[in-house]
């Protein structure tokens, strides 16, 4: 998928590399303003502000493309669903009603879509996972699949490169921008739902996501509970969305020579290694970063 945004003013150095230079500094989050400007920096890990910048875009004034699908779900589906991805008891799967819609949340509840699961996403959530919606608004069934198969994939890599570090947000939104997901022919524009594409002409981490994945929108389910909170988690005050919000790039960050070098750790690795399947489909990452795989991979 091309990213539509030109590289003129982005250094290329070995291989897809992104050696870029912008007046940001490490590990500073710039707040998006409503109108997609950016305000006073704050530090990194700071929450106050984040995920609060799109409220006039919210679900009241916008017609989401969410408000025209249904769930699919069974109850079986989510038994199924506590099984194989082994959900603690304390989260509960909720069945949507007829009548509601994933950008209508119910009270006290958020909505997730199976194929998140398929993707690589485990309950808890993982703090890395919810910085990076809370930081670009987005509730997560905005994410298609493939964007969860990058932010997974990502988080694998740099943890494998990295010797067991922890792929920090600065790093991913100078690697990757939300797109909106391309209008289908004859169709008018899909509005709310995201997909995660490289920056200029640069090539995603994760290579080889499935193009199609069949009725992932209508597969979507409530959640509530202890979804969020993983054992000894290092930010318990940070929450995602879970009212729908439009999403804008990030800017980019300068990056430190450490974080360029594993950046071009993964880049020049062997292709195999960076592939969707070799990373998702038998949940290596999921074993190694301490999340739950599921039973029907995890012994295959």
């Amino acid at each position: 998928m091309s990213s539509g945004v030109g590289g003129d003013s982005i250094g290329r150095g070995r291989g897809d590399v992104p050696f870029h230079v912008l007046p940001v500094l490490e590990g500073v989050l710039p707040i998006r303003g409503i109108d997609g400007s950016t305000g006073e920096a704050i530090p990194m890990g700071t929450t106050s502000g984040l995920g609060e910048a799109s409220d006039p875009y919210r679900a009241d004034v916008v017609r989401w493309a969410a408000m025209d699908v249904p769930s699919i779900m069974k109850e079986e589906d989510l038994t199924r669903l506590r099984e194989e991805y082994r959900i603690p008891e304390d989260i509960e799967l909720i069945l949507p009603g007829p009548n509601e819609r994933a950008c209508f949340p119910r009270l006290g509840c958020t909505a997730l879509h199976l194929n998140a699961f398929v993707s690589g996403m485990r309950l808890p959530l993982h703090p890395m996972f919810r910085r990076i919606l809370r930081a670009y608004d987005l509730a997560p069934t905005q994410v298609a699949p493939n964007g969860w198969s990058q932010m997974v994939g990502s988080m694998y890599l740099w943890f494998r490169h990295s010797f067991g570090m922890e792929m920090p947000l600065h790093v991913f939104q100078s690697v990757y921008q939300p797109r909106k997901l391309p209008r289908k022919k004859g169709k008018e524009e899909e509005v709310g739902w995201y997909y995660f594409c490289p920056w200029g002409s640069h090539k995603p981490l994760v290579t080889g996501c499935p193009s199609s994945i069949k009725q992932w929108k209508e597969s979507w389910f409530w959640v509530k509970g202890n979804w969020q909170r993983v054992y000894d988690d290092p930010e318990p005050d940070l929450n995602v969305p879970s009212v729908y919000g439009i999403a804008s790039p990030l800017p980019r960050c300068e990056l430190s020579r450490e974080n360029t070098d594993v950046l071009r750790s993964i880049y020049e690795a062997d292709i195999k290694g960076r592939s969707y399947n070799f990373i998702l489909n038998r949940q290596r990452c999921l074993v190694e970063l301490g999340l739950v795989a599921s039973k029907g991979s995890l012994f295959s």
